[in-house]
């Protein structure tokens, strides 16, 4: 089959819509309103009579997460709520109400609604079940700081840990060092009641104590190691005094910080960012290509990242006559020094422009993110060919100069090659595909 870059596109979409909330929550969540019985990831709950169930969420995910259990809860669902980046047109779930909040960085909106969730959890009745739905985008969109650290200055945490490059489980030890509903800290609000988390990863190891900072997950740290890793990567002189002052207050006083774990508490991952590489190399092999799948995501440097792909080029071979597609899957860490608009996958992707140039092979490269957002523009992502880099050529672009301003949306705006497909309601980091044929 001739594939151009627009049947990357449908790949990866089609990939997105086969591991859609709507169609993964029905293999996790089962309801018997006949014989009043509640099924969660295999494990069967005794219901007593009038036992009350509810739903709490946060992450990118929740509002599809919410929908696809209120649709099999029915009228066994007693009431919910769940927190976002932006509420859906339509399509809300009922019952349960849904509150937005700011991503990448929080704003006010994410106190106040981490403040309401606390609220609604703590009016929950004795002995109730409670779903908890959590995905990605947590981090931000739960938002609570220690009370002695002014908001403002979490925000300036926030955006120097985004442009750091750092990894995501450092990055998130940060955050919940300095949280008052992070890293299982959430569960002290949580009294006599049945707790399964519902959890879609968007970390690469699929650590639930990193998936939105773990506000349910049991776990420790020391707060000297926070500073450790805050001055190893020269960022403690960079963050705000106030911030600077509670670590090492904690550290001096109180150094291990640990949540206990509650009875009757549950957790699985249902979703991962493996799980849809494998969608998506189900779809390529029923078309005909073949398909060599990287075995773990990948976690590290944008320029680590881009040399792991570019050194699979040479090893596709010709020998069947078939396409050929690597898949990739993983969130890497990009250091931005431009002032330019962009995110990951579309840098991604314009570096990768520039490699599939030198070959002679028909080539596709696609990147994007499975939330649908890259960094903070309305792009998933962007794809390529092995003909972007000279037809931006024409057209007076310069993709060195963009990359030196981490401009990559602006190439892709006026080129051409931008994947937009608005928030997917999922989050399951990010999709690579190589094609090469």
């Amino acid at each position: 089959m001739r594939i151009d870059p627009s049947t990357a596109v449908t790949f990866f979409l089609d990939a997105l819509n086969r591991s859609s909330p709507e169609h993964l929550i029905p293999s996790f969540l089962k309801m018997d309103p006949q014989l009043n019985t509640l099924q969660v990831f295999g494990l069967d709950v005794e219901m007593s009579a009038n036992q009350n169930i509810f739903v709490i969420g946060s992450g990118k995910a929740s509002v599809e997460m919410a929908n696809a259990a209120s649709n099999i809860l029915g009228g066994n669902l007693s009431g919910g709520m769940v927190i976002t980046d932006s509420l859906p047109k339509n399509n809300l779930p009922k019952n349960i109400a849904v509150l937005t909040s700011s991503h990448p960085i929080p704003n006010n909106e994410s106190v106040l609604a981490a403040n309401r969730l606390l609220d609604f959890v703590e009016l929950v009745p004795k002995h109730s079940i409670v779903l908890n739905l959590l995905s990605g985008g947590t981090s931000s969109l739960l938002c609570r700081p220690s009370s002695s650290i002014p908001f403002d200055d979490i925000v300036k945490l926030y955006q120097i840990l985004l442009n750091s490059g750092i990894g995501i489980h450092e990055m998130n030890l940060i955050r919940k060092s300095v949280s008052d509903i992070k890293a299982g800290r959430l569960l002290q609000h949580i009294y006599d009641l049945q707790l399964f988390d519902l959890i879609i990863s968007d970390v690469p190891n699929d650590d639930i104590m990193d998936i939105g900072s773990g506000p349910t997950i049991p776990q420790s740290f020391h707060f000297s190691d926070v500073i450790s890793l805050l001055k190893n990567k020269k960022l403690w002189k960079r963050i705000p005094e106030s911030i600077t002052s509670f670590l090492s207050t904690n550290a001096r006083e109180n150094d291990l910080f640990e949540t206990q774990e509650i009875p009757n508490h549950h957790s699985q991952i249902i979703l991962s960012a493996e799980k849809v590489a494998n969608i998506a190399q189900e779809l390529m092999e029923q078309k005909g290509i073949r398909v060599t799948r990287d075995d773990q995501p990948w976690t590290g440097s944008i320029d680590d990242f881009e040399q792991h792909i570019v050194s699979k080029i040479p090893t596709a071979t010709n020998a069947e006559r078939k396409p050929q597609a690597f898949i990739f899957f993983g969130e890497c860490s990009i250091e931005v020094t431009g002032d330019g608009k962009g995110g990951r996958n579309q840098e991604l992707a314009l570096r990768m422009a520039k490699h599939l140039d030198e070959f002679e092979q028909e080539i596709i490269f696609l990147s994007a993110g499975t939330d649908g957002i890259d960094g903070p523009t309305d792009a998933a992502g962007a794809v390529v060919n092995q003909n972007s880099l000279n037809e931006a050529g024409k057209l007076g672009l310069d993709a060195n100069d963009y990359l030196r301003r981490n401009d990559s949306y602006s190439f892709f705006d006026k080129l051409g090659g931008h994947i937009k497909t608005g928030p997917t309601g999922n989050n399951v980091m990010d999709l690579q595909f190589l094609i090469i044929h």
